[in-house]
């Protein structure tokens, strides 16, 4: 609470994965001893047994969930956070879905406003890879650990009743290498989600209408110097097509729009960079348009340039309705 919050994001992060390979170890050897190794038994199958196995598995349980819920915690921001404990996790929806007709071929509006924003309407979703990286890396680094931890141990319990499996040894000199490397580059993206920090942006209204403009709210977390913020509105075609027995989908960008671009600014832990700006949609705007084969997307794109990291880009749909068509419809009952 009182500390650097970037070395203890890291440091509980570590604390937590140690404690689940620690769990992983004293239950692999308390198992391996018992059942696998007779002439060995420390402890006989009861009270003791049973004790020591529930506590290896609370370590377990213990450490994955922590180190879960840190990384995790990473990628939501304070706001996110501040939103969903007002409001639930589940919103509440203003009116049935089941009797709104939409446009057809539009995107439906509740995957964008199904989130509130803290200071406009609605917080848009972000695409970004970023999150899902990280925790494909993380599972991929946790489950092999894992399974290196228990080899080793079966490895130890052979060595010392005189049976040495070379097999298994070759297997587990370069599965610790890559245990090693996979840590590595979990830990270097989860250091890199911590530095840069999350982006949310918050708009004013949905759907957006061709003629009109919109207050725009971007927030930017984390604790680095930027060098260089835009924000572009950007319109998107893409086509999916069938070439010979391929599926190819093609993209082609037909707007792009500087709404707002930021010089240098110095973000610190709790005083994220905020940039309030508008975002007009040209009158003669195509509106989002969805199909088995084409689609026309609209995103607020946010890129960075930053000191000492990578550069990052980030997206965020909206959808734009036809100007006849700006309100959706309710249906009698």
């Amino acid at each position: 609470m009182s500390g650097w919050w970037f070395v203890g994001s890291l440091g509980e992060a570590l604390f937590f994965a140690s404690f689940f390979l620690v769990g992983v170890l004293c239950f692999t050897t308390i198992v391996a001893w018992q059942f696998l190794s007779p002439n060995t038994q420390v402890v006989r199958i009861g009270y003791g047994f049973w004790l020591l196995t529930t506590v290896s598995a609370a370590f377990i349980v213990m450490g994955a969930v922590g180190f879960w819920y840190r990384v995790l915690k990473v990628a939501t921001s304070d706001e996110h956070r501040e939103v969903i404990a007002k409001h639930g996790i589940v919103p509440r929806p203003k009116q049935q879905l089941s009797k709104i007709a939409f446009p057809p071929s539009v995107p439906l509006l509740h995957p964008f406003t199904d989130s509130p924003g803290a200071k406009l309407a609605y917080r848009l979703p972000c695409e970004w890879a970023g999150t899902g990286s990280l925790i494909a890396i993380g599972l991929f680094a946790m489950s092999w650990n894992a399974m290196i931890a228990v080899f080793l141990v079966l490895a130890i319990s052979g060595f010392l009743q005189g049976n040495i499996q070379y097999r298994l040894l070759l297997l587990i000199i370069p599965g610790i290498y890559i245990g090693l490397r996979s840590g590595q580059m979990f830990f270097k993206a989860y250091v890199q989600a911590i530095g840069i920090g999350s982006t949310t942006v918050e708009i004013e209204d949905l759907p957006l209408v061709p003629g009109k403009t919109y207050q725009l709210l971007l927030v930017q977390y984390g604790r680095l110097v930027i060098k260089k913020l835009s924000i572009r509105l950007v319109c998107e075609e893409e086509s999916t097509y069938h070439f010979g027995t391929d599926i190819r989908t093609e993209r082609q960008v037909v707007l792009r729009q500087e709404i707002l671009e930021q010089g240098r600014s110095r973000i610190d832990w709790g005083r994220p960079l905020e940039l309030e700006c508008q975002v007009s949609i040209p009158l003669d705007a195509m509106h989002s348009f969805q199909s088995l084969h084409n689609a026309i997307h609209w995103k607020i794109i946010v890129e960075g340039e930053a000191n000492r990291w990578p550069s990052y880009c980030r997206s965020f749909p909206v959808v734009v309705y036809p100007l006849a068509r700006s309100n959706p419809v309710s249906l009698p009952s």
